[in-house]
């Protein structure tokens, strides 16, 4: 997650609800290249420039939020309506 991004705030929310105890890594820009602020799919052989940022790659395969891994279950997702639905649906009354 970071902090600005509306996708990452509401799977965030969620858990919230849901009450769910979870452990956010933040992957904010930091210092970066130009190149980080181009949305994920304009990015062209994308370096990562902190190393939360070069984790979610090495992890996920792309620099993208929200990611969410489920350490009971051992899924992972990315997309924040996709995250939303599993957590409802897994953890959900």
């Amino acid at each position: 997650s970071f902090e600005a991004s509306p996708y990452a705030r509401l799977v965030r929310e969620t858990l919230c609800e849901l009450e769910l105890p979870y452990h956010l890594h933040n992957v904010g820009k930091g210092r970066g290249k130009p190149t980080e602020w181009l949305p994920p799919g304009a990015r062209k052989n994308y370096v990562a420039t902190t190393d939360n940022r070069r984790r979610l790659v090495e992890r996920g395969g792309q620099m993208m939020v929200p990611y969410l891994v489920d350490p009971n279950t051992g899924d992972s997702m990315y997309e924040s309506a996709v995250i939303q639905r599993y957590l409802r649906e897994t953890y959900g009354t």
